[in-house]
């Protein structure tokens, strides 16, 4: 009981000094100007912005299949997709995963005879997928790019960041090792938690590296650029505001992720890069949050039209490592 509440209060703690940072990041800012780049955002950078922002969260339900392959279950694919979608939806704008989107997917899993223990493992490989897939991206992109973006005020030196980017990647490289010379499942806090084969391990990195470059791609169409040198430093930046964010478990990192790319981006034009993060958030948070509460709802309401008496199905068990 205690636990929630405090992190609870530090959510709301950030939450306030990210605001009272971006009004400082903001004193200034010519709203004239900004409302004016809203209207003159091009139509295709709109609907680029849109088609891969629908891209992203057509990769991210290959998380949940590929954990339900792990998990040896059978689920339709619109199941898991929906599952995926509007837990995901949920967790993005509202914050605290485990509460929002874990309890979105097991409100559908267990209609289809997961347990509360499986829709949790699903959730803890999902989340394995994502931060392989950010931490491999964080790693190749510090040994890429020359100079990081300055967040903070703190710029590392280029042997900091190479050491960084070397320990990210040996890291990587001993997780895929060791699967390859795994043997019993591993056991957290009673909890047996089959682990994947090496080969799903890359699966993992793909779909991660896979989902973030089109989240960031879905940003930076958005930007006023004449060319892709831009796009490292737009990678870079937005994936250190993506994992302050969920270390922060500030809801749809609201304020957190808006301060730290307008800081890391000082070669883009404010007002431009402020449109950009509102409609950004527009096309990538909100109309599918409004999408995915119509999908859920409807799925409550069919629910509730079944007979009662008609116990869930029992998905296959399969064998994926």
């Amino acid at each position: 009981m205690i636990r929630p509440l405090i992190v609870a209060a530090l959510t709301v703690a950030v939450l306030a000094v990210a605001g009272l940072a971006l009004r400082e990041i903001l004193a200034g800012i010519d709203w004239d100007e900004v409302r004016a780049v809203l209207h003159a955002m091009p139509a295709p950078a709109l609907a680029a912005a849109l088609a891969l922002s629908a891209a992203s969260y057509i990769v991210l339900t290959g998380y949940d299949v590929l954990s339900l392959r792990l998990l040896g279950r059978r689920v339709p694919y619109p199941i898991a997709a929906i599952a995926s979608f509007t837990s995901y939806i949920f967790s993005h704008n509202l914050g605290f995963a485990v509460l929002t989107g874990g309890s979105a997917r097991y409100r559908i899993y267990r209609r289809h005879g997961l347990s509360a223990a499986e829709v949790g493992q699903i959730m803890v490989t999902a989340g394995v997928t994502f931060w392989l897939g950010a931490l491999l991206l964080l790693g190749v992109m510090l040994l890429i790019v020359p100079t990081v973006p300055a967040v903070a005020g703190w710029v590392p030196s280029s042997a900091v960041q190479r050491l960084a980017a070397v320990l990210i990647l040996a890291l990587l490289g001993g997780y895929v090792l060791l699967l390859a010379r795994r043997g019993a499942p591993l056991r957290v806090f009673g909890w047996q938690l089959p682990l994947p084969g090496w080969r799903v391990a890359l699966l993992q990195l793909a779909l991660g590296v896979t989902d973030l470059l089109i989240a960031s791609g879905a940003l930076f169409v958005l930007l006023p650029t004449s060319g892709m040198e831009l796009y490292p430093s737009v990678l870079v930046s937005y994936l250190i505001a993506i994992i302050a964010s969920l270390v922060v478990h500030a809801p749809g990192g609201l304020g957190v992720f808006e301060a730290i790319m307008l800081v890391a981006l000082p070669q883009v034009d404010r007002a431009a890069l402020l449109a950009a993060l509102l409609i950004f958030r527009l096309v990538y948070y909100l109309i599918p949050l409004a999408i995915g509460l119509l999908l859920f709802l409807s799925l409550e309401a069919a629910a509730l039209r079944r007979p009662r008496a008609r116990r869930p199905e029992s998905p296959e068990r399969t064998d994926f490592t």
